[in-house]
């Protein structure tokens, strides 16, 4: 049991090092899950969605 928590943590804080370094892009909300909402609020702040071809 304390083995497949420590994994989770391990994961998730792999996954926090991605998204701070800009490797790796999630939605805001699932961000500010994993990051915190300061952290995603500035992570996310100079973010400009790519134009749609119509």
């Amino acid at each position: 049991m304390k083995t497949e928590q420590a994994e989770l943590l391990r994961i998730k804080y792999l996954y926090r090092q991605l998204l701070l370094r800009r490797k790796i892009k999630l939605p805001h909300r699932d961000a500010a899950r994993l990051i915190g909402p300061d952290c995603a609020y500035h992570l996310y702040s100079d973010y400009k969605p790519k134009e749609t071809e119509k």
